[in-house]
């Protein structure tokens, strides 16, 4: 037993009791194991013990025992068009071309999905939204930084990595991941009141850029450009957004090789690049698929024998690499069709959120937060086009952030929640600028 392995293991048994007692701190370790996956930096029993499953069963037995107040029939009825995703899911999970892979997959969709819907209806205050936001946002941030210095240090020749065993393995995934982070964090640093604090986060958001540049991911450069532009219409503070742009292009510029810049060429000929090709053909064959069967192919179907009846050349079998064609060759048109309209809906929420926030400068933080939500779902939209991320935990949080500031914003139950529970008698938890009761 390594000192790691017993380290995290004394963290995270300690932290049992808090989350049985407090569901929304055990709902925050979750998103931590799950978007950082901490286990994968130990050697022994830790790295492979099922640390997710044994929290979100005590996070469910904690919910049910809690006397606190959790937003069930709300949360449902919002994360509706999810749900019918779900339940279509186990439709197509029974008729799948790959019946035990994709059982196996849908059984993590669905732990993930149900410990969405938990969080949601936890999220009750905008303390709470700050800190699930904190702890999303910074477990990814780990990486993006950690790369940013790597490739700093070597001159961009070799490509970023992501976390092993996880949805953002794949350097193109984590870019993607890492692009869809940048305007989180820079909105992490408008809120910050201590200065060393927003320089932190800053100098995490520059190293982030760096390292998407790093993966050597084409994907990810067009999700770069696609929302740095939507990111300048969308920040009202764009004295200090341009900037930032600007800096994060002549660092990249000057930090990667020009070897970087001659893939980046290949974007326009496409048609010469076996990976591109492949992309090409992985996508005809989610199309085959989905014309041929209502259904679709159901989770995890990328093999020899499906490609052979299905793909123009089934020697290249590869993932769907696009979270549209993952959509469309795992679960058929109407899959597409219900994920195109989540992800709408999400959009649409924002909107709405913004436009029913009372008036006042104590909204401003959470007005800014939607817009840089709606940046972050536009690096989700087109680096997501390149990549098979659609399963990923980070948007779908995202998404229920949405719908949480959604619901308190009709409620006008924003700003300075805290202060409401000034007089209890219950313990704080302080988490950086936030305190969770």
């Amino acid at each position: 037993m390594g000192l790691r392995d017993l380290a995290l293991a004394l963290l995270l048994i300690g932290g049992l009791p808090v989350a049985f007692r407090r569901p929304f701190i055990g709902a925050l370790v979750f998103v931590w194991l799950g978007m950082m996956n901490p286990q994968r930096y130990t050697w022994g029993f830790a790295y492979d013990f099922p640390w997710s499953k044994l929290y979100a069963a005590v996070i469910f037995a904690g919910v049910l025992a809690s006397k606190d107040e959790i937003l069930w029939k709300d949360s449902i009825q919002r994360y509706r068009i999810m749900l019918l995703i779900v339940a279509w899911a186990a439709i197509t999970t029974v008729f799948a071309l790959e019946p035990g892979r994709a059982m196996n997959k849908f059984v993590d969709v669905v732990k993930i999905q149900l410990m969405c819907l938990v969080t949601l209806a936890l999220l009750t205050d905008r303390a709470r939204i700050t800190a699930l936001l904190i702890v999303m946002t910074l477990s990814v941030a780990f990486f993006g930084t950690k790369g940013g210095v790597f490739t700093i240090a070597h001159g961009g020749e070799f490509k970023v990595w992501g976390p092993e065993d996880s949805a953002i393995r794949d350097n193109n995934h984590l870019a993607t991941g890492l692009v869809m982070l940048l305007p989180l964090l820079y909105w992490l640093s408008t809120i910050m009141r201590r200065w060393w604090l927003r320089l932190a986060v800053l100098g995490s958001l520059l190293l982030c850029a760096v390292s998407v540049f790093g993966s050597h991911s084409r994907g990810a450069f067009l999700a770069v450009a696609a929302m740095s532009l939507f990111f300048l219409v969308k920040s009202d503070r764009k004295l200090l957004a341009i900037p930032l742009i600007a800096v994060g292009m002549v660092a990249s510029v000057f930090v990667m090789p020009e070897q970087y810049w001659e893939r980046i060429e290949t974007i326009q000929t496409y048609q010469d690049d076996p990976s591109a090709t492949g992309r090409i053909n992985t996508w005809t064959t989610a199309f085959r698929i989905a014309n041929d069967r209502i259904t679709g192919g159901g989770y995890e179907y990328y093999s020899p024998r499906s490609f052979a009846r299905y793909a123009p050349n089934p020697e290249a079998v590869h993932s769907a690499h696009s979270i549209f064609f993952q959509a469309l060759g795992e679960h058929g048109w109407p899959g597409l069709l219900l994920f195109l309209a989540f992800w709408l809906g999400v959009w649409w929420q924002c909107g709405r959120a913004r436009k029913e926030l009372p008036a006042g400068p104590e909204h401003d933080s959470m007005r800014l937060l939607l817009r840089m939500i709606q940046v972050s779902l536009v690096g989700y939209a087109v680096g997501g086009a390149f990549v098979n991320i659609g399963n990923w935990d980070f948007p779908y949080y995202l998404a229920i952030i949405v719908l949480a500031v959604r619901r308190l914003s009709a409620t006008a139950d924003l700003p300075e929640p805290i202060a409401q529970r000034a007089e209890s008698a219950r313990p704080t938890v302080v988490f950086g600028n936030v305190r969770l009761h």
